[in-house]
């Protein structure tokens, strides 16, 4: 009777405090994604029982440390000390304290908890659409700016093939001639009379130069 007790006890010591199993991965920052393809691992720690002498897990998600959400994996050969497992996008939202459980019943029950790890619905890793219609709005904008921008920088130069650019050009000034002298810079009819007696006077100088003075060489040079 007492021997009996004592292997009871035993047992449910090894069951509570005792597996070679020891999760690595997740850890407590590890960050799965629903829909994508996830990797566990454990290592032997060497405690009793020994990974080979384990049999088959089943491993499965909890949230909240006891809610049951899926089963991940089944008969997963503890030797293979790593699983890849898929996170099912149904059954999870966003939150950070998921958790898996590697459980087994050879060589006796067994449960081991992973840390506390979270997991981010792919959604919410990828633009929504709201954010790509704002995005398109704002890229639209910046270009329809960048058109008028250009349109307004470039108008100028567009419109200036039918109405050319005013240029410097050589001006040539044809002589004098004696019936010119009366036309250069012509003054309004208000002021004729006070310009008539400039204008005579300039008649006189030219007449002077051009007709006196030649005519005085002239019969100089005949004496």
């Amino acid at each position: 009777m007492f021997h009996g007790v004592l292997q009871l006890m035993t047992l449910l010591t090894l069951k509570l405090v005792s597996a070679s199993l020891y999760p690595i991965q997740p850890i407590q920052n590890t960050v799965y994604y629903s829909g994508q393809s996830a990797l566990t691992k454990w290592i032997d720690d060497g405690t009793y029982p020994l990974l080979t002498d384990m049999g088959g897990i089943t491993i499965e998600l909890y949230c909240d440390s006891d809610t049951y959400l899926a089963t991940l994996a089944r008969n997963v050969t503890p030797g293979a000390m790593s699983c890849q497992l898929d996170i099912p996008r149904s059954v999870v939202y966003d939150g950070s304290n998921f958790t898996l459980r590697y459980i087994t019943n050879t060589p006796y029950d067994m449960i081991i908890y992973s840390a506390d790890f979270r997991i981010a619905v792919q959604g919410d890793s990828l633009p929504t659409a709201t954010h790509l219609n704002a995005s398109s709005v704002t890229s639209s904008s910046s270009t329809t700016s960048e058109n008028l921008f250009f349109q307004a920088t470039t108008t100028p130069s567009s419109s200036s093939g039918s109405t050319p650019s005013p240029s410097l050009t050589n001006l040539a000034i044809p002589p004098l001639r004696p019936g010119d002298v009366g036309n250069i810079d012509q003054p309004s009819r208000s002021r004729l009379g006070n310009a008539a007696g400039r204008i005579d006077i300039e008649k006189l100088k030219f007449r002077v130069v051009f007709i006196l003075w030649p005519a005085l060489l002239g019969v100089t040079m005949a004496l």
